[in-house]
């Protein structure tokens, strides 16, 4: 691979990596409570082996009853028998019932998604840079803020095992935390939005907002919301990109931008000749710089985009790379303790393995976008990686159930 690609892949790489701590930290107490029940239990109804996905920070966008109670054979009853030889009797959602419910969420949140897109579209074609610049300003600010906050308040868990750190619910603790996420919010949105047009501030910031947002949307969200979440993004930013909205902002912003150049040479020619027949030139008065502003050559483009030195990455292609392979890692915690072939720490090792295979398989896809694009002017960055990623993915999947099967007799709940 050259040295042009790795300009990229290496701030990719670094968000992919960096993930995967905050979704461990974080999803602490659900990992330990899998392990619990998935050494203590034995399955004696329902398709599967192994609870469904339902960890304590997971948040639906549509309720459960909507699907439950409007469409049959949803739910099941699934009893187990405990290691002290109870008899516990649950009740969970089949795969017909996960499958339609990560489906309809996944079609709402996308929905909300192209909205929004078309309604930043029209703004931007209206030209109103400094309603979007501000608008962008405190969605990142609050994006950033709200998920630095959660990693930290949910992280003590693990603090507490792992180091003996015991930090209980406080007012002054919540405090501190709400203070540090706002910091840190503010912080990233100055150097990303405020000095957009500087690369070596507007990057690194870039890289820690997609760390902090990528691994956010995947522990707050079910693993089959993602899954169809992602293939959906995915289909639309290929239309975006090579025919939608995305190409013509592109468009629109290379005009705006040879417009005030054109305008900032014809006001230099016209200063220049009136200098030459005024022979006294009137002091100007000090006029007074507006606290917010929109610079010379700066737009919605600018604020969102990685600026390498070869290539330049969205900031939708970094965070959504990171919510894959977060929602694989995600998946893999919660899921394999109930495999037949799981041991404690050496089934971590082996999620963080497969995880790492999803991580290539996306830059793999990545590389032959880039290859792409030394032939076209815009190339969509997602579909090519979460195309490879996904599938890899569902091949890992498919091969533990086999495994299982083989090496155990039954499958585990995958959903």
């Amino acid at each position: 691979m050259d040295r042009k690609k790795w300009s990229i892949f290496f701030p990719v790489l670094i968000v992919l990596v960096l993930s995967v701590p905050l979704v461990t930290s974080t999803l602490w107490v659900d990992i330990k409570d899998v392990r619990e029940v998935a050494k203590g239990s034995e399955s004696t109804g329902g398709i599967f082996s192994g609870f469904t996905e339902n960890t304590g920070t997971t948040v639906h966008i549509i309720p459960p009853s909507v699907i439950d109670d409007n469409i049959p054979d949803t739910t099941e009853k699934v009893n187990y028998t405990t290691s002290t030889g109870q008899n516990v009797s649950i009740e969970q959602r089949t795969p017909k019932g996960t499958l339609i419910g990560g489906i309809l969420n996944a079609l709402v949140m996308a929905g909300i998604a192209v909205v929004a897109a078309f309604g930043i579209f029209m703004l931007f074609k209206l030209r109103r840079k400094l309603t979007l610049k501000l608008f962008f300003a405190a969605a990142l600010g609050l994006c950033s803020s709200v998920s630095l906050m959660l990693y930290l308040y949910l992280s003590r868990s693990m603090g507490e095992d792992l180091f003996g750190i015991n930090l209980p619910d406080s007012y002054p603790l919540l405090g501190a935390i709400v203070i540090i996420g706002i910091i840190a919010g503010f912080l990233i949105v100055r150097n990303m939005v405020f000095r957009a047009l500087d690369p070596k501030r507007k990057n690194p910031a870039l890289i820690a907002f997609c760390i902090l947002l990528g691994p956010f949307l995947a522990i707050v969200l079910p693993f089959w919301v993602v899954l169809f979440l992602l293939v959906l993004i995915s289909l639309w930013d290929l239309w975006a990109a090579k025919r939608g909205i995305i190409k013509e902002m592109v468009n629109l912003s290379d005009q705006h931008k040879k417009e005030e150049r054109v305008t900032k040479k014809a006001t230099a020619a016209s200063q220049g000749q009136k200098a030459g027949i005024e022979t006294v030139k009137p002091t100007p008065m000090t006029k007074r710089k507006p606290l917010i502003q929109v610079n010379a050559g700066e737009d919605i483009t600018t604020y969102g985009l990685y600026e390498g030195k070869h290539y330049s990455l969205g900031i939708g292609d970094f965070i959504f790379f990171s919510l894959l392979v977060s929602a694989t890692f995600k998946w893999m915690l919660l899921k394999l303790p109930f495999a037949g072939f799981y041991s404690p720490f050496w089934g971590e090792v082996l999620a963080v393995e497969l995880t790492v295979l999803v991580a290539m398989a996306i830059l793999f896809g990545l590389d032959k976008t880039l290859s792409y694009l030394d032939r076209e002017t815009v190339m969509p960055g997602l579909p090519l990686s979460i195309l490879w990623g996904t599938v890899t993915l569902i091949i890992l999947g498919l091969f533990l159930e086999a495994w299982n099967l083989i090496m155990v007799g039954r499958a585990f709940n995958p959903f």
